[in-house]
């Protein structure tokens, strides 16, 4: 199974057309892949959108909705999404994440996750490899995401990542079920933009294997404005960057990782005790 995942706040304008192309892209092939919308506290009909739009398209993709009653921010839709199909995946399973603003083509999901056969933990839509092209991106949305690359393969690099900002991802199931014991509820807690590449850092004292394809990032496909405040978010990576980076040689040293992935692996193994008549007793 597939799972594919869209964290989406106020997408009414785009959710349909997204989860359109994503139903035309698998067509004959539903039963592979199941979409999960997060929605993260919308206002407007990005849920009936979304349900409009799967039951125009035939109604044979599955759509789960989840809700969070509130805006949490990004790294909560992340998480909540993730979270949600780890408890539903089976280890060869895959999780796929993009935007929900049609910006990232559905099309291309099946040739990223046959990246993934290689042995790779992580594969990613790159916007600097061979083949990528960047049409309709505003000049400082594409001066921050080069000057942040630059800047995170000098100070946190990943083998085989350039590119830290893109949400266009395919993950197998057993690197995230990993990061998850290892992180619990601190797994991506950033709020804003910058929770796409917390979620990276994350994985890179686990050891993530990654491979990157170059892909072709048009926003002349999306409608409305873009969410982004560039000075918050300039603020908060390089906050988000300091930590991380003094983390990685502290509390979430790859050997420090180790030995609490060991603990909870343990933990999760073992057998609930007994309870008083001999049942198990709730934890």
């Amino acid at each position: 199974m597939i799972f594919v995942i869209f964290p989406a706040y106020d997408e009414e304008r785009v959710i349909g057309p997204t989860l359109r192309a994503l139903a035309g892209a698998v067509r004959g092939r539903e039963d592979e892949f199941h979409a999960v919308l997060v929605d993260d506290g919308s206002s407007d009909r990005t849920i009936a959108e979304a349900e409009a739009a799967i039951a125009e398209s035939g109604g044979r993709l599955p759509l789960t909705v989840l809700r969070h009653d509130r805006n949490r921010g990004l790294g909560a839709g992340l998480r909540t999404g993730i979270y949600w199909c780890l408890d539903h995946a089976r280890d060869d399973d895959v999780i796929v994440t993009l935007d929900a603003d049609n910006t990232h083509p559905p099309a291309l999901i099946p040739e990223l996750v046959r990246r993934l056969e290689g042995g790779y933990d992580l594969a990613i839509a790159s916007r600097y490899r061979q083949g990528s092209a960047v049409r309709g991106v505003p000049g400082y949305r594409r001066a921050l995401s080069d000057v942040g690359r630059l800047v995170f393969q000098g100070l946190c690099p990943i083998p085989g990542v350039r590119d830290y900002t893109c949400c266009f991802r395919a993950f197998r199931v057993p690197i995230l079920r990993r990061a998850r014991l290892a992180y619990g509820d601190a797994l991506c807690s950033a709020r804003g933009f910058e929770a796409v590449m917390d979620l990276l850092l994350r994985l890179r004292p686990l050891g993530v294997r990654v491979i990157e394809m170059g892909f072709e990032l048009d926003y002349g496909s999306r409608a409305g404005q873009s969410k982004m405040n560039v000075l918050r978010t300039i603020r908060t990576t390089v906050g988000l960057l300091a930590r991380r980076r003094l983390e990685h040689w502290g509390q979430d040293s790859p050997r420090r990782l180790r030995v609490r992935l060991a603990a909870a692996e343990r933990a999760a193994a073992a057998p609930a005790p007994l309870g008083a008549a001999g049942t198990p007793a709730a934890r």
